[in-house]
C-alpha cells in the first residue's frame, strides 16, 4: 500500500471516530437539554399562575373591602377573581374561593379559614346581584360563616363590620379586615413530570390577601 493510501485510510478512521464521539456526546447531553428546556417553560407557566392568583386575591379583597356589609359583596368579590384570572391561566381551574374575616396579623379570625369565612366551591350555579348588576357564578356556597350585611343589632355578632368607631351594640369590634383565598389547580403544560418523576399531572396553588373594609363614619 502506498503512503498516500495509508494516510487516506488513517484520516477516514479518525473522521469515523470523531463522528461516533459526537453522537455519544449528543446522546448524553440531549436529555439534560430537554429537561432544562421543559423546566424553563413549565416554571414560566407556574410563576404566571402564582402571580395571577396573587393579583386576583389582592384585587378581590379590595372589592370586598369596598363592598363592606352591602348585600351582594360576595358576588362582586367572586366576579372580580374570575375576571382577573385570564389567559394563560384558566379561571375554570379555580376550585375554591373563601371570603373570610381576617385578624390583625392577616390570618383567618380564629385560626381557621373555613370557620372564619364563606366557602364557595366550584359546582352548580349561583345567581346573585349587586350594584344594579347580576351574574351567574359557577360556584356554590358550601360553608357560610361570614354572612353579608351588618352585625346583629341586638348582639353585635355576625355580619361584616365596617364602622369606624365600633359596630352597633359591640363597640369593641371595630371595622373588619376581609380576606380572599383562592385555590387554583394548575395543569402541567409539558412532559417535565415524566422526566423528573413528579406525581400526577397537577399542582395546587393557594394564595390569599386581606384588606381593611372602607369605614362608615
Amino acid at each position: 500500500m502506498s503512503l498516500s493510501r495509508r494516510r487516506s485510510a488513517g484520516a477516514s478512521n479518525r473522521s469515523s471516530r470523531a463522528k461516533g464521539q459526537t453522537l455519544v456526546e449528543f446522546a448524553l447531553i440531549f436529555p439534560i437539554f430537554i429537561v432544562l428546556l421543559f423546566g424553563t417553560i413549565e416554571f414560566a407557566f407556574i410563576f404566571n399562575a402564582v402571580l395571577s392568583a396573587n393579583f386576583a386575591t389582592r384585587d378581590a379583597s379590595l372589592a370586598a373591602a369596598e363592598a363592606g356589609s352591602n348585600t351582594g359583596a360576595d358576588c362582586v368579590t367572586i366576579a372580580k377573581v374570575l375576571g382577573d384570572m385570564t389567559a394563560p391561566v384558566d379561571s375554570a381551574n379555580i376550585t375554591q374561593i373563601i371570603i373570610y374575616r381576617a385578624n390583625a396579623s392577616g390570618g383567618p379570625f380564629g385560626g381557621s379559614y373555613t370557620a372564619a369565612g364563606n366557602v364557595w366551591t366550584r359546582g352548580g350555579s349561583t345567581d346573585c346581584s349587586a350594584y344594579g348588576g347580576s351574574a351567574s357564578l359557577p360556584f356554590s356556597l358550601t360553608t357560610a360563616n361570614y354572612p353579608e350585611g351588618i352585625p346583629n343589632l341586638s348582639t353585635g355578632a355576625g355580619g361584616r363590620c365596617s364602622y369606624l368607631n365600633g359596630c352597633p351594640n359591640n363597640a369593641s369590634r371595630t371595622r373588619d379586615t376581609v380576606g380572599v383565598q383562592v385555590t387554583y389547580t394548575y395543569t402541567y403544560h409539558t412532559p417535565l413530570r415524566n422526566f423528573v418523576g413528579l406525581g400526577g399531572g397537577t399542582l395546587t396553588i393557594v394564595r390569599s390577601n386581606e384588606m381593611r373594609t372602607e369605614p362608615v363614619l
